[in-house]
């Protein structure tokens, strides 16, 4: 699991507070999975401290089937800010792929987001698989 970080795959923090990234996941086994639905998606910040959940979208989404080595994405909708009051700095995302318990954590690459942990529907969330 990583972040798209090549070219036009990185967000914009300059795009009024709207933009996405994406984390790519491949198949690393040796046989053919089914993966479909929501992954979770758990910002930390530096010392561990403060989490924000992501909400997920209201997307519908289905399944997709990939083999050994084959890769697959999902976005993250993005509320960034250049501000220094009201923001939230992640420095890790601990993600689970759908219907699994186990995590993997990877550092997070982009800048500030607006912090909208309390909010009913944030700026930022998940979106599903493929």
């Amino acid at each position: 699991m990583s972040f798209a970080t090549g070219g036009d795959a990185a967000p914009d923090p300059k795009a009024g507070g709207a933009t996405t990234t994406s984390v790519m996941l491949t198949n690393k086994s040796g046989r053919t999975c089914v993966i479909g639905g929501f992954p979770g998606v758990d910002l930390t910040s530096e010392n561990g401290g403060e989490r924000w959940s992501l909400a997920r979208s209201s997307a519908k989404h289905g399944s997709i089937t990939l083999g050994p080595g084959d890769s697959t994405d999902f976005t993250i909708n993005l509320a960034m800010t250049e501000e220094n009051e009201g923001f939230y700095q992640p420095a890790w995302a601990q993600i689970t792929p759908p219907n699994e318990t186990k995590s993997i954590t990877i550092a997070w690459p982009w800048g500030t987001l607006v912090d909208q942990r309390a909010a009913t529907h944030p700026g930022t969330f998940v979106n599903p698989i493929g």
